[in-house]
């Protein structure tokens, strides 16, 4: 789907952070990581981690629908724990409590990870891709709470490549705050209000030094490369400590049911 006329390997990866880690360290060019779903919101991992690796960078977005199963062996009456990203744990919730609502629910660090504790009594979240890749039984299908469930990824490369992905219809940055007082965070929307640039996205995480301090991520709409994109971000930078830009990108809604984590893939 995603390097259809490419030769590529692909490299399996335990965790967001991890997978982000390796492209920063060189050890891979490219790779998906998911930044956002449509019922629990942000993955935390993704944003902060792009915060600690400055040369990351968004090449494309992609919005996925998730149908999520419930794969293990046995039968859906021995089952006591369930294992799974805490994202799919959230979005299974209320099935959970219906089928399983006796059974512990024990967080991973991705879904596929979850698929390696799959034993007598145990069974995990993940995808039917998962289950067929690793010739696992599904017990249930499509568990996830909302029919309309999607999560949007991230295509990302450590150094800027000219992946020929198509025009930038979205501009995602990352900033932080001169000082903590009314008024600062003022500054740099009203910039946006008076250049009528539409902001599609706004999402505060802490700094992890100080508390009540935050480093704020905005999606814009339009591409960083043409104006008032451009000028705008040089007025942003002038009114902010930081400001970084994570990329500029395209934005591929893709009609074929995703994972919380698909692999790396190392481009050559």
């Amino acid at each position: 789907m995603l390097f259809e006329n490419s030769d590529v390997e692909l490299v399996a990866h335990p965790s967001i952070q991890g997978t982000l880690h390796a492209i920063g360290a060189g050890r891979v060019e490219c790779a998906v990581v998911p930044v956002e779903n449509s019922v629990e919101g942000t993955v935390p991992a993704t944003l902060d981690t792009f915060w600690l690796l400055p040369s990351l960078r968004v090449e494309q977005a992609l919005i996925l629908p998730v149908r999520h199963c419930l794969i293990g062996r046995g039968t859906l009456g021995e089952i006591n724990t369930v294992y799974s990203h805490p994202q799919a744990l959230a979005q299974c919730q209320g099935w959970l409590e219906e089928h399983l609502g006796k059974a512990d629910r024990l967080p991973t660090a991705s879904t596929v990870q979850a698929l390696s504790h799959i034993g007598p009594g145990a069974a995990a979240i993940a995808s039917e891709r998962a289950a067929d890749l690793h010739s696992l039984p599904v017990l249930a299908r499509t568990i996830n709470d909302h029919g309309d469930n999607c999560t949007r990824f991230w295509l990302v490369t450590g150094e800027h490549l000219a992946l020929g992905r198509g025009v930038s219809t979205r501009t995602s940055i990352a900033f932080s705050l001169k000082q903590n007082c009314p008024g600062a965070l003022l500054g740099v929307l009203a910039i946006l209000s008076e250049q009528n640039i539409n902001l599609a996205k706004i999402e505060s995480r802490p700094t992890k030094k100080v508390i009540g301090e935050y480093l704020f991520f905005a999606d814009l709409e339009g591409d960083a490369e043409q104006e008032p994109i451009t000028s705008v971000l040089r007025r942003i930078g002038a009114c902010v400590a930081e400001l970084r830009l994570l990329g500029s990108y395209p934005v591929l809604q893709v009609p074929v049911a995703g994972s919380l984590d698909p692999p790396q893939a190392r481009c050559s």
